[in-house]
């Protein structure tokens, strides 16, 4: 059949003119007369296991996609429906399939896709142009509205959630990669270039992507001084706001962190990517939350990644019980500490004794109030230090300085210590140890049944929205899964009623 257009072949009217364009004004799918031989294609996918396409149809009918029709003009040819698009996409991403071309091809030969499309078949470049035109819907609000509409059918209250992240590579060449110095030397390489002739504008394109490269060189090497780490790092010049991070098995590549927030029912409430960050990705995720069931979650279980002060006061602000530990523990059954740098104590070792403001060490000793001082980040700090450590047996394990041990006081320390009580209980060991089983599935599907080991689209605004993608479709992919949806319901209406930790209790708030 012709390939249908966009509305993009005149220009946009004016804005005072521009007006809502309605759905009757797209080419919608109607599947219905559609056949595969001499049976009808609803029956043959009944009949050929692949019901849930079907029930994947009916859950996308049921979606609303007026933001996605304002953006279109009414001008042009009609334009596919929005639902025909992202159904095509959502069905590729389920069979690892997510490249324009390959898209293409799903929508020519699968008889899944015929049933979702309605027979249409969008060509490469369609698809790319839905994509780039609805970028910002799929990657918020859109997803935003799916939670709330799948939260509704199952009929799901807000609860308890759980937090990761992880490393997946960017679409760069590790190959490629150039120091900050080298960056900036390309980047004034190819102003210069593009001076000699302003009326190139390949080289000014050129040079603006070389001086955007640089200034994020710049920046991340500004960072890097302040947190005490002077000196080189690495860029991508094709994809410079990924960064170059390890990945889950120990490679070093050009990646960004993408963090989700997962619902005990099993369904992404919460999802994000920034470049190396998953403290960064907490904030939009709980907003997100929030505007898919109205309210914050009951109960957040996270990893010690997303530990910091910030963190902690957001969540006394927003009344939202947290289980967090406040470093990487040996085992899943020692909630020891990991020893610090060269094997000595770790902070945490140190308990802290309010009514005399000391610490006292793992030999007894106490280590006294020495001053005040600021950080780099201009965060203030009280100084603790030993004064009878010279004559310590347990001096190796503890410290090199000839003036004792120094300890850093944070404000907000209190926090991080009525965690480490909470999460000495065994009662919240056992709770906090369900994380695992609520998130670590979701980013094996979708590393391992959706293929997301690597990002296909470059920048973070396309990965975020790449992302998007593959968060939408995971959760269609388990409503959809038919039996699933009933034993998703009665999982969380059966489950025990949220328990409430003893942080409030630590802090001396009130406890609802």
């Amino acid at each position: 059949m012709g390939q249908l257009g966009f509305g993009f072949d005149r220009g946009a009217p004016p804005e005072a003119k521009r007006r809502v364009v309605e759905e009757e004004l797209l080419v919608d799918a109607d599947p219905r007369e559609l056949f595969v031989g001499a049976q009808r294609l609803e029956i043959y996918l009944s009949e050929s296991g692949m019901g849930w396409v079907l029930r994947l149809a009916a859950l996308l009918k049921d979606l609303d996609y007026s933001a996605f029709v304002r953006a279109y003009r009414p001008v042009g040819r009609r334009a596919l429906h929005p639902r025909v698009m992202l159904g095509l996409v959502v069905y590729g991403i389920i069979n690892r399939q997510w490249s324009l071309r390959e898209l293409e091809g799903l929508a020519r030969r699968d008889v899944g896709v015929w049933w979702v499309c309605g027979g249409h078949q969008p060509d490469h470049s369609t698809i790319g142009k839905f994509i780039q035109l609805q970028a910002e819907i799929l990657s918020e609000k859109f997803f935003v509205e799916l939670v709330k509409n799948l939260m509704i059918k199952l009929r799901l209250a807000a609860g308890m959630v759980a937090g990761d992240g992880t490393v997946i590579e960017a679409a760069a060449s590790h190959y490629r990669l150039l120091r900050s110095e080298a960056m900036m030397e390309a980047a004034r390489a190819a102003q210069a270039e593009a001076d000699t002739s302003p009326s190139n504008e390949q080289l000014a394109r050129k040079a603006q992507a070389a001086q955007h490269a640089a200034s994020i060189a710049e920046e991340r090497l500004r960072l890097r001084k302040r947190h005490g780490h002077p000196g080189s790092i690495q860029l991508s010049p094709t994809e410079p706001e990924a960064a170059v991070q390890q990945r889950k098995d120990g490679v070093t590549r050009p990646s960004y962190k993408p963090t989700v927030m997962v619902h005990q029912s099993g369904l992404i409430v919460g999802q994000h990517v920034d470049q190396s960050s998953e403290r960064q990705a907490l904030k939009p995720m709980l907003a997100q939350h929030a505007g898919a069931f109205g309210q914050m979650p009951a109960t957040l279980l996270l990893d010690a990644g997303f530990m910091s002060f910030p963190m902690l006061a957001l969540m006394v602000e927003h009344d939202i019980d947290v289980l967090c530990p406040t470093g990487q523990a040996t085992t899943e059954d020692n909630w020891q500490r990991r020893a610090g740098r060269g094997g000595r104590f770790p902070k945490q070792a140190f308990e802290y004794i309010p009514e005399r403001d000391v610490y006292r060490c793992p030999g007894e000793r106490e280590l006294v109030y020495e001053d005040q001082h600021v950080d780099t980040f201009h965060r203030k700090y009280r100084l603790y230090r030993g004064t009878r450590c010279g004559d310590c047996q347990l001096r190796e394990r503890c410290t090199e300085s000839k003036y004792g041990r120094p300890l850093k006081r944070y404000e907000g320390e209190e926090l991080k210590e009525a965690m480490a009580r909470v999460l000495d209980q065994p009662a919240a060991r056992a709770k906090y140890q369900r994380r695992r089983a609520i998130v670590e599935p979701c980013f094996a599907e979708l590393r391992e049944r959706q293929g997301l080991r690597r990002f296909h689209r470059r920048g973070l605004a396309s990965v975020r929205v790449e992302f998007a993608l593959h968060c939408i479709a995971f959760n269609l992919k388990k409503v959809a899964g038919g039996p699933l949806l009933v034993l998703l319901t009665l999982s969380f209406r059966f489950s025990e009623r949220p328990w409430r930790p003893l942080v409030a209790v630590c802090l001396q708030f009130p406890a609802n």
